[in-house]
């Protein structure tokens, strides 16, 4: 009998649904796992396990309305796909959303994945499903519509179903000075989340947030702290995708998380190099002008004093190369309470983790970051009682 029960961070076998969601769908078309279970199941989400009594089938997870109910990622196990339980699991499913809908790659002849198109196109017909002439854009992906053969959706219900997930990342607005972002992350370290499924998470967000694509040229810059830790995740996670990255360390010197995940990228051969001291700043110009992304992780948020030799070449040198560049948490080299600095990178996209920082809200700040985006990744302030 299909049964479905609800996702959440306890799930046993939650690992198991992250490498499914990896495994069905590309990069550009997902979001953060943590994310999901964050958000599941909470503000008109479901995120739920499909079982066949104790089998465990895959994962359905939708956004739910009261007008209409929308299928975001939708999985099969692989070794039951073709088995026909796409199609048990829809016919329970839409007894409790009679208005499903979801989405569908449109058939465009040319397209490098035509053959799989037209066989989802197949499927959804075959279980009571049509397309509706409605074209949406999801992460910059274009999709059909698609609902129950007679069913009319409003574009304007599936935006604000949409939109409702979307403003549900970042859920918090208070701003927090270093000390308190800094006691934020011990309490929940200590109480919640482990440190290094927190640095993942951070890692993950800075990675789905910015926008490089396959055949783009990626040099990630990492520091010694835990910041370098959030890069070498990023790092990870490119390499995965088939995206060309190195890291140049500026010092031989690791956290002990981020020692984790670098040790990851050296079993994976990712290229990395140690940053000689005597390295001059044209040099440093000409090998930072060849990539096409420059993901900033040198210094945190509680980088305090004045930017000295050999980093503030490195900090010149980047600002004046062509590549696009992308601060984690901070801009390197800015204080994290006043904004301010003697040199600090110039970014196109400071991704913020957790909670903003005083600094990286003042006028100071916006002379240095193009855009400024803020991601929740679970971190709990504790409550002053």
């Amino acid at each position: 009998m299909i049964r479905f029960e609800k996702i959440d961070e306890n799930t046993k076998n939650l690992e198991e649904i992250k490498r499914l969601y990896w495994d069905a769908f590309p990069f550009e078309e997902r979001i953060p796992f943590y994310i999901m279970v964050l958000v599941g199941n909470d503000r008109g989400v479901e995120f739920l396990s499909v079982y066949d009594d104790d089998i465990w089938l895959g994962f359905i997870h939708t956004l739910v309305g009261e007008k209409l109910s929308y299928i975001f990622y939708f999985a099969i196990n692989r070794g039951l796909r073709r088995s026909g339980y796409g199609s048990k699991i829809l016919r329970e499913y839409k007894k409790m959303h009679p208005r499903l809908s979801l989405a569908i790659e449109p058939i465009e002849e040319g397209s490098d994945n035509i053959k799989q198109r037209k066989k989802r196109l197949e499927f959804y017909n075959k279980n009571g499903f049509e397309t509706l002439d409605t074209r949406v854009v999801e992460m910059g992906v274009e999709f059909e519509l698609m609902g129950a053969k007679g069913m009319e959706i409003k574009e304007s219900d599936y935006k604000s179903l949409v939109k409702k997930f979307f403003d549900s990342f970042d859920r918090d607005k208070r701003v927090m000075s270093v000390k308190e972002m800094r006691d934020a992350d011990s309490y929940t370290i200590k109480n919640f989340i482990d440190s290094k499924e927190l640095m993942y998470r951070a890692g993950e967000a800075i990675f789905y947030v910015a926008d490089w694509n396959i055949g783009d040229k990626v040099l990630i810059l990492a520091g010694s702290g835990n910041n370098a830790g959030d890069g070498y995740v990023v790092a990870d996670l490119l390499n995965i995708e088939g995206i060309d990255v190195e890291i140049l360390l500026i010092k031989d010197k690791f956290s002990e998380d981020g020692k984790y995940y670098f040790n990851i990228c050296n079993q994976k051969g990712i290229k990395y190099s140690v940053l000689d001291d005597g390295t001059d700043y044209n040099t440093l110009f000409e090998k930072f002008n060849s990539y096409d992304y420059i993901l900033d992780c040198i210094y945190g948020t509680g980088f305090v004093g004045e930017v000295r030799e050999p980093v503030y070449s490195v900090i010149k040198a980047v600002n004046d190369s062509k590549a696009i560049v992308v601060s984690a948490d901070i801009n390197s080299g800015m204080n994290g309470d006043t904004g301010e600095s003697n040199i600090c990178i110039n970014s196109d996209l400071t991704v913020s983790i957790g909670f903003l920082k005083k600094g990286l809200i003042t006028d100071e700040a916006k002379k240095h970051i193009g855009k400024l985006v803020n991601m929740d990744i679970g971190i709990v302030a504790k409550e002053e009682s």
